[in-house]
């Protein structure tokens, strides 16, 4: 009798078995890293938002003093907080109502809280601490980011 030339049941089965055992390891292996991806970029994204609200303050484009609509205090100290989709030409900041648009395309999809104090006072200079803090609430990311500006 002539043997039959192919794989028998048993064979496929245990094929497809070890086939089925490694797609679902790489899938969710790649679903991981889909995820650790996302919220990378997602962190990225409000980094540099922070970034680019300490560079505006750092080019003295942000008042130092609490300003328009949107912030609280005085002189030495001050709070201002622009929620999710601030309109930045109504806000009563000079610099803003400049740069509304720009400002609206850069910052509004965040919650964006920054708090000023006013360390010294010298003769030609001040010495500020500024502590900027971004909320990306649609994907529960935040940053917060300190520095000291002479202004």
């Amino acid at each position: 009798m002539r043997q039959q030339a192919g794989f028998s049941l048993i064979e496929v089965l245990v094929a497809l078995v070890v086939t089925m055992v490694t797609v679902t390891s790489v899938s969710s292996l790649m679903l991981s890293s889909i995820r650790a991806d996302s919220q990378s970029r997602s962190r990225t994204s409000v980094n540099t938002v922070v970034e680019s609200w300490l560079d505006r303050y750092r080019s003295n484009q942000e008042p130092y003093t609490a300003a328009g609509t949107v912030c609280t205090g005085d002189s030495v100290r001050f709070s201002c907080t622009y929620p999710k989709g601030h309109d930045y030409a109504t806000d009563g900041i000079y610099s803003h109502s400049v740069n509304a648009t720009e400002l609206k395309t850069r910052l509004g999809n965040y919650k964006t809280t920054i708090t000023g104090e006013m360390l010294q006072n010298g003769a030609n200079v001040d010495l500020w601490r500024l502590k900027v803090r971004v909320e990306d609430e649609t994907r529960k990311q935040a940053v917060e980011a300190n520095t000291h500006v002479i202004w």
